[in-house]
């Protein structure tokens, strides 16, 4: 990558052409041919199909779904971005039927760039309190969400 800004470029394009407008064309471009997709419970094959699947299954379930960016930094050849996710649970996902209720969470990417492209990521969204907040799972009092 030719130093943080591009670095921070190519996140901020991710998020607005493939998460936000859901352009699944443009993955070849923006992640490596071996890429790691990295998320707690998910088990995804290596490559640009990975972050095509995710974003498929969000945004079938969720056809509204927007990711706002808070704030991105840059470091070497990384770059976490903190942002707030929203969406309306208008399709199924995780065999949990549409309930037409929204969600609003925020969350925290890293990515790991190599030759200009995305190679590794590790994504942390808040799935327990989407879960809850499109009203699949109820909290008990003792952890009702702040």
């Amino acid at each position: 990558m030719g130093g943080n800004r591009t670095g921070v470029e190519l996140v901020r394009r991710i998020v607005r052409t493939v998460v936000n407008d859901g352009d699944l064309g443009a993955v070849p471009d923006l992640f490596a041919a071996d890429y790691v997709l990295r998320k707690a419970g998910l088990s995804v094959p290596r490559g640009p199909e990975a972050i095509k699947m995710l974003v498929r299954q969000w945004r079938d379930a969720f056809p509204d779904y927007h990711v706002e960016i808070e704030a991105v930094i840059a470091a070497g050849d990384v770059v976490a971005c903190r942002y707030v996710a929203s969406g309306t649970h208008r399709g199924a996902l995780l065999g949990v039927p549409p309930t037409d209720r929204a969600f609003t969470v925020r969350g925290t990417d890293v990515h790991r760039l190599a030759d200009g492209l995305v190679a590794e990521s590790w994504l942390a969204d808040d799935l327990p309190r989407i879960l809850t907040e499109v009203g699949f799972l109820t909290p008990s009092a003792s952890s009702r969400w702040t």
